[in-house]
């Protein structure tokens, strides 16, 4: 390529440059007017999701979260479950858990199940963990299925290869959050008892 096609296109580049003279008013416009709604389509949806996200200064130091609050649970519902599944629990004691209502609650439910269900657990599922259910605004729930259990006596008869219809009952303990939002979710697990049994 010459010497003067290269000057011929950079000066028809810079005589494009030096003609353009700007945005013009419909341009200027439409740009505000995009700008504007952006802003507002962003400030409704920041307002939006602060509001499922606020949490009360008192519940700041009970509850970590949802992914926490559900680990800790998880371990809650564990804990509990496996005591309630042993055998020495009587059929009786279970009844009577499920028949139980402690205030405006469902029946079942309570926020203190180691003093309403008397039953000798922490309310603390981890030791070194500030941590616990009522605190963070859950409720522990025993509720029963369709399997009924029977009772220990025909459950034993029928180990020993009696023709007896028993069976063992299965049960949901239930974590229920006091206010349903994307920070608290509820929670179940699904449990067999008399364990040896299941």
């Amino acid at each position: 390529m010459s010497i003067k096609t290269k000057s011929t296109i950079f000066s028809n580049k810079s005589n494009i440059i030096c003609n353009q003279s700007g945005m013009s008013l419909v341009e200027a416009i439409v740009s505000i007017t995009l700008l504007s709604l952006f802003f507002t389509f962003y400030t409704i949806f920041v307002e939006v999701a602060s509001k499922y996200n606020k949490k009360e200064q008192t519940d700041l130091k009970n509850s970590n979260g949802l992914v926490i609050d559900q680990h800790y649970l998880s371990i809650t519902l564990d804990k509990y479950s496996d005591f309630l599944s042993q055998p020495g629990i009587k059929l009786a004691d279970i009844n009577y858990i499920k028949s139980q209502q402690s205030g405006n609650l469902p029946i079942g439910c309570t926020f203190s199940p180691n003093i309403d269900w008397q039953i000798p657990i922490n309310q603390k599922p981890i030791s070194e963990v500030d941590w616990q259910p009522s605190n963070a605004g859950y409720a522990i729930c025993l509720k029963s299925t369709s399997l009924i259990e029977s009772s220990l006596s025909d459950l034993i008869s029928k180990s020993k290869g009696n023709s007896v219809q028993a069976y063992p009952g299965l049960y949901f303990l239930i974590a229920i959050p006091n206010e349903l939002s994307i920070n608290k979710l509820p929670m179940r697990k699904l449990f067999c008892r008399p364990h040896p049994f299941c």
